[in-house]
């Protein structure tokens, strides 16, 4: 299983206790992190030879498939302060080789709908009433990655395997990224006889229960984030959180119906381009800093130099808050830092403040993504406060005057475009 699967249940996992305000895009904890290059497992995975061979299995068995219908029904426990909290939902999942698929909440608060019929692709959240459409992929691995479906399939999908069911190649999918495999017995989950075996990775383990016979179906997966999410700043002392997916009714080779994948636009529901893109606009013409004077600050950043905002007064600034925990700032960073950088002969001066993360975490996401970029160093959220961070992606423009001119929470998708337009409009004093 992917690393980036790992940190999105983490963000999952806060998504419970924020689940409105994450699914309207404004993010006030972490949310649906991007997905990183995968790491396929290679000869380095430890595995017994039992193990090896009900994986194997897997597999072959997903692979060979058409397709198959069935129930996804999740469950996530978080322990707080002797407090805890349990949300569930149940799915009705169907799916046909190579792209025809159908994901509907059937009960429960977490998740939406997905419908694609081999042409186009649907996504629906009730919590906004809003749908999209696009063109249908031909690996479903381009809708899952994205943000917008992480919504719809309750930010829990990819720890749930029901992703890598649907690739071309489900054993490298779920197996990358796998240290070590165990076989931990065999036991009974929903009246069948299932090998239990548990997968190591980096940062967690997790549990999976494969039907024993013929059919290699995946029966159960759990996975205990507890120890991922308490390294995380403002985790609660103590928080504990485990997953558990369990698949019912599941027939092979059944595939959805053309009465599953006929998409109907529910009432007064609104098409957006994505879940996220009006929450920005709304967040940025109301806040509270704009046109006043930017507060001014110090910060140390990644590279050991010092950041005076101050000092840049004459220039156009752009502060934005992120985390690399939280998936749209993932996609905004990039798309600002290369705008910036194409305006920088222009006096215009980037600065990436994280929020509360080290260095090491910081310069290890920067590598992997290649980017070049002065980050600075929050480390007390002292500077967030500064500018009311509520929900981040946070980017301020601070204009030549050392006034804000322009506040956007969230991420858009025409975000290049926008930003471009905007620092040019800026720069020419309109």
């Amino acid at each position: 299983m992917k690393t980036a699967n790992s940190q999105k249940l983490l963000n999952g996992v806060l998504t419970c206790l924020i689940a409105v305000s994450a699914q309207a895009g404004v993010l006030t904890s972490p949310a649906f992190a991007a997905a990183p290059a995968k790491e396929s497992a290679s000869s380095a995975t430890q595995m017994d030879a039992k193990s090896a061979q009900i994986m194997k299995n897997v597999g072959t068995f997903y692979k060979d498939m058409k397709g198959f219908t069935q129930t996804m029904s999740t469950e996530m426990k978080i322990t707080a302060a002797d407090k805890q909290t349990a949300m569930t939902s149940v799915f009705k999942v169907s799916f046909g080789r190579p792209n025809k698929f159908y994901l509907k909440l059937e009960s429960g608060k977490m998740g939406g709908q997905m419908v694609c019929d081999g042409k186009t692709a649907y996504l629906y959240t009730p919590v906004l009433n809003k749908y999209m459409s696009m063109p249908a992929p031909e690996n479903l691995s381009q809708i899952f990655d994205t943000i917008d479906y992480q919504i719809v399939g309750g930010g829990f999908s990819s720890m749930s395997l029901i992703e890598s069911m649907c690739t071309p190649d489900p054993y490298s999918q779920i197996m990358a990224d796998v240290i070590k495999v165990e076989h931990a017995g065999v036991e009974k989950v929903a009246d069948n006889d299932c090998d239990h075996l548990r997968f190591t990775q980096k940062d967690f383990t997790w549990d999976m229960w494969v039907r024993q016979g013929k059919e290699s179906w995946i029966q159960k997966v759990t996975a205990d984030m507890s120890k991922v999410l308490a390294n995380k700043p403002g985790a609660p002392e103590g928080v504990s959180a485990l997953l558990t997916c369990l698949y019912t009714n599941s027939e092979a080779n059944v595939l959805p119906t053309a009465e599953l994948l006929a998409f109907t636009k529910p009432e007064g529901a609104k098409e957006v381009k994505s879940f996220l893109e009006d929450r920005s606009a709304e967040a940025a013409s109301v806040h509270p800093l704009v046109n006043k004077p930017a507060p001014t600050f110090d910060l140390e950043t990644v590279d050991g130099t010092k950041f005076n905002l101050a000092s840049q007064k004459g220039k156009v600034v752009v502060l934005d808050f992120w985390a690399t925990w939280c998936g749209p700032c993932t996609m905004a960073l990039p798309i600002i830092t290369e705008v910036t950088s194409s305006l920088k002969d222009k006096d215009v001066v980037f600065l990436a403040v994280n929020i509360q993360e080290t260095p090491a975490q910081i310069k290890e996401f920067l590598d992997k993504k290649n980017l070049k970029v002065s980050v600075g160093l929050d480390t007390e959220g002292k500077v967030a406060e500064l500018y009311q961070v509520r929900g981040i992606p946070q980017t301020v423009i601070v204009g030549k005057d050392g006034n804000v001119a322009e506040v956007h929470i969230g991420f858009s998708p025409d975000l290049k475009e926008s930003f471009t337009k905007e620092l040019n409009d800026i720069l020419s004093g309109k």
